[in-house]
C-alpha cells in the first residue's frame, strides 16, 4: 500500500489535498520508488531508492524507524538502507518538499517474512495403531512463522496431495499455528506416510520457489479384520479312502489372525483331517478387530468313478488306432501278395 499525502498551510490551517493508493507516485508528486515494493527475509539487508524528476524542491528524504535520512537538499535520489531489518511493523516513507511549501509522502510497501522454526505432524488425542473405518484428526504444528496471510498449508499422503489451507490473518509478527486434517483410514493405509508442508506464497516479488518447511513423515499402522487369502471355490472337496488333503484357511489381517476349527483345538492355518472322516469343517480366523469363517465340505470319492471309466476307454481306443496304423504300414511295404 502506498499513500501520497499533500499538505499545505492555508489561512493558518493544514489542508489535506490528496490521498491515493498505488505503487508509484502521482504525477503531482514527482517521486518514484525502485523497487516499487519489496519482500525481505527477517534479518536481511534492504536498500530502496527514492528519486524525483523535480528540480524545484527544497529537499527530500526518508522517514523510518530504522534507516531514516532526514531532509536532504540539492539531491535527486535518496536511499533507504537497513543492514539488518527486524522491525515487523516498519512503514518507511519517502517525502519531498517543494519550494512553495507543499509536501508529499509515499509509503514504501515492505513485507518481512520468516520461515517456521519447526513443522511437525501428529495424531490428535490418539496414540498407537489406528482402526479401519474410524475417524482421526491429524494435526500440523507450525512454530514461529510470519506473515500468516501468506501461509499455505499443504497435506500429503505419500506424494498424493490431500488438502490445501490458506489464512486471512493480517498479523505481521511471527505466530504459532495448528492445522488439522480428518482421515478415515482403510487397510490400504497401513504403512502409508502422511506429511504437512508450510509454504509462504509471497507473490511475484517473493523468492521463487516459495520458501517451504515440511514435517517428518508420520507412518500409519492400521488394524483391520481378517480376510481369506484363497477363494471360496475351495470349499467343496472330494477325498478317496487313504488320500490326504489339506484344508487351507489362511487369512490376512492386522494384527495377524488366530484360527479355530469347529470341534477341535487346532490353532494352525493348515489343517489335515483324517482321510477316513469326510464331513463338514468350519474354520474361523479372528483378531482384535473382527472375525471371518469358512466352511469346507469334504465328500467321499468312489473308488471307480466315471472319470476313470472314460480314461480306460480312451486308452483302449488309442491302442487300437496304433495297431491299425502299424498293420497298414507293414502290409503296404510287404506287397499285395504277402501274407501277414
Amino acid at each position: 500500500m502506498c499513500e501520497i499525502i499533500f499538505s499545505r498551510i492555508f489561512l493558518g490551517f493544514p489542508v489535506l489535498l490528496l490521498w491515493m493508493a498505488g505503487g508509484l507516485a502521482h504525477a503531482a508528486c514527482p517521486l518514484e520508488l525502485n523497487p516499487p515494493r519489496l519482500v525481505v527475509r527477517y534479518g536481511d539487508s534492504v536498500s530502496v531508492n527514492c528519486s524525483t524528476s523535480s528540480t524545484d524542491h527544497e529537499g527530500m528524504g526518508w522517514e523510518a524507524t530504522f534507516g531514516g535520512t532526514g531532509l536532504e537538499t540539492d539531491v535527486m535520489v535518496v536511499t533507504w538502507t537497513v543492514k539488518n531489518l527486524t522491525d515487523w511493523t516498519i512503514q518507511p516513507k519517502c517525502h519531498i518538499t517543494s519550494k512553495d511549501g507543499e509536501q508529499c509522502l509515499v509509503t514504501f510497501p515492505v513485507i518481512l517474512y520468516k520461515t517456521p522454526d519447526r513443522v511437525s505432524i501428529s495424531v490428535l488425542n490418539h496414540s498407537g495403531p489406528m482402526v479401519k473405518g474410524t475417524q482421526y484428526h491429524l494435526q500440523c504444528d507450525i512454530q514461529n512463522i510470519a506473515p500468516l496471510q501468506n501461509l499455505v498449508v499443504k497435506w500429503y499422503k505419500g506424494n498424493e496431495p490431500l488438502d490445501i489451507v490458506t489464512y486471512s490473518n493480517v498479523s505481521k509478527r511471527p505466530e504459532d499455528l495448528s492445522a488439522t486434517l480428518m482421515i478415515s483410514p482403510n487397510r490400504n493405509d497401513d504403512g502409508a506416510q502422511y506429511r504437512c508442508r508450510a509454504e509462504l506464497d509471497l507473490g511475484p516479488e517473493g523468492p521463487q520457489p516459495h520458501p517451504t518447511v515440511t514435517s517428518e513423515p508420520l507412518s500409519m499402522t492400521v488394524h483391520y479384520p481378517p480376510t481369506f487369502s484363497r477363494p471360496e471355490a475351495e470349499n467343496h472337496l472330494d477325498i478317496r479312502v487313504g488320500e490326504v488333503i489339506t484344508l487351507n484357511c489362511t487369512a490376512t489381517g492386522r494384527p495377524p489372525p488366530e484360527y479355530r476349527w469347529q470341534s477341535s483345538d487346532f490353532q494352525e492355518a493348515l489343517f489335515t483331517p483324517p482321510s477316513e472322516v469326510p464331513g463338514t469343517y468350519t474354520c474361523t480366523a479372528y483378531n482384535q478387530i473382527g472375525e471371518i469363517s469358512k466352511t469346507f465340505t469334504v465328500n467321499p470319492k468312489p473308488k471307480g468313478d466315471r472319470t476313470t471309466f472314460w480314461v480306460i476307454i480312451g486308452l483302449g481306443l488309442g491302442l487300437a488306432i496304433v495297431v491299425v496304423i502299424v498293420y497298414v504300414v507293414v502290409k503296404h511295404r510287404a506287397g499285395p501278395n504277402s501274407i501277414i
